[in-house]
């Protein structure tokens, strides 16, 4: 008799133990489900709120503040400062003009070289090529050093190319008093200010790369969008 009752014991427990197990399991899960929940939802409120954070971020830089006959003045050049690779950037909206030629280059973001060279003008000894037969057709000594120019606005965008290391930066074209008559000029001196015409920048307004007119007027910048070419009126 005590035999039986150790089995039937047994058998007892074997049957109640899986039981309990699964209530106990299924009470865990009822309660985990609300947690889950919990922190599903603060995971996306925390997304909702950097994204909130970074598009009010966004439209304070690109909007900037525009002043008559279409002029945006530029508190800070950087922040419109592109990001653009080589074959990136829009096509150059101007056509070319008889009376200048034009010097690309890539300039630092903050505008300080750009308002160094309004300042002082192209300084041959900060040029990294050298002399190849001068526009004025005089003989310099061998390594002189040459700013290089271009009749063919095309040309001049060849020197728009990225910076190694560097994630935005002016892309600027002179305007210059035109010298000579190849297609590429090489001038072994300085070019002073007043032979720069007119500076033509690309700034990222309004989320988008736009070519414009870049001066300084009252110590500050200021841009004035190209209408768009033929080309990218159709994109």
């Amino acid at each position: 008799m005590r035999k039986i009752f150790s089995v039937l014991f047994l058998l007892c427990l074997l049957g109640l133990a899986p039981c309990a197990h699964a209530q106990k399991w299924k009470a865990f899960k009822e309660a985990l489900v609300p947690a889950r929940a919990k922190v599903v939802y603060y995971t996306i409120q925390r997304k909702v709120e950097a994204a909130v954070l970074r598009a009010a971020a966004q439209r304070a830089v690109l909007a900037p503040v525009e002043t008559k006959n279409n002029e945006i003045l530029i508190s800070s050049l950087s922040q419109f400062a592109p990001e653009i690779k080589r074959y990136g950037r829009p096509p150059f909206p101007l056509a070319e003009n008889e009376n200048e030629m034009y010097r690309g280059m890539v300039l630092d973001a903050d505008g300080k070289d750009l308002r160094y060279i309004l300042q002082h003008g192209l300084e041959v000894s900060k040029s990294h090529y050298e002399n190849f037969a001068a526009y004025d057709g005089k003989e310099y000594p061998d390594g002189s050093l040459a700013i290089y120019a271009s009749h063919k606005v095309k040309i001049a965008e060849t020197f728009l190319y990225a910076k190694v290391g560097v994630e935005t930066y002016l892309p600027v074209i002179f305007h210059l008093k035109k010298l000579g008559w190849r297609s590429i000029v090489s001038v072994p001196h300085d070019i002073p200010p007043s032979w720069i015409y007119r500076v033509s920048a690309i700034l990222k307004i309004n989320g988008r790369l736009t070519w414009g007119e870049l001066k300084i007027k009252n110590n500050e910048f200021i841009f004035i969008p190209y209408p768009p070419s033929p080309q990218a009126a159709k994109e």
